[in-house]
């Protein structure tokens, strides 16, 4: 049985695509990804890592690896004694991050799948952290709790999680109410919708340890870091 959907989803937009369609869409995507997406994410996908705050020997899953960037960087952080474990529901951006990595990597263990966050291919209690930017907002509204569940069956005993989103606010400003409507006419193309994240996290059973807000072309956006 499914989780239960948090008293939030009342206030998210839909997502009105299959997974299928998803999956084709990012595929598509994946040789563009670093030119019309990435450049806009940077900033907020720092302060996801700064948050995570991954140390040397860690197992670190990240969940919506895009093109790499951020494998790159953990990469880093848990050093050789680590390793890291990246899903996509696209193939070709799993391959546009194994070619990153293969240039960035030093020695870290890394593992690269492509998979479906709802049924993550690990076993219980086997990683240390979960992070995702720009991921749990293009999923369907019934589908979030489920893979937030996979990610609390998947971390360890205090394991943390840091996630990377646009922010639904109680009170949306100009430009996220311009790109719900747009969302709502393309929803397709504009694929992403804001989430209200603490509330969203809390509904799956994490507490919240840490916030961090910024804007993209005026949209708010927010990472948070939480625990199980």
């Amino acid at each position: 049985m499914n989780p239960p959907v948090g008293s939030w989803a009342a206030r998210v937009a839909p997502v009105e695509r299959s997974t299928a369609q998803a999956r084709a869409t990012y595929d598509r995507l994946a040789p563009w990804y670093d030119w019309a997406e990435a450049p806009f994410e940077r900033w907020a996908r720092a302060a996801g890592l700064r948050m995570l705050d991954a140390r040397p020997g860690e197992r670190i899953l990240e969940i919506g690896v895009g093109t790499g960037h951020t494998l790159a960087a953990l990469a880093q952080q848990v050093g050789t004694d680590g390793s890291l474990l990246g899903i996509d529901l696209s193939l070709r951006m799993t391959q546009a991050t194994r070619r990153r990595l293969a240039r960035k990597n030093r020695g870290t263990r890394l593992a690269l799948i492509q998979a479906d966050a709802r049924h993550l291919p690990l076993d219980a209690v086997s990683v240390d952290a979960v992070t995702m930017s720009f991921t749990l907002e293009l999923m369907a509204t019934e589908d979030i709790p489920v893979v937030l569940t996979q990610c609390r069956r998947v971390l360890r005993d205090a394991g943390r999680i840091t996630v990377v989103s646009l922010e639904l606010r109680d009170t949306p400003n100009l430009m996220t109410r311009l790109y719900l409507a747009a969302h709502r006419r393309w929803p397709r193309s504009v694929d992403c919708r804001p989430l209200p994240l603490h509330d969203v996290l809390v509904a799956s059973g994490f507490t919240v340890s840490g916030t961090w807000s910024g804007t993209i072309a005026g949209l708010p956006v927010t990472a948070i870091s939480a625990r199980t």
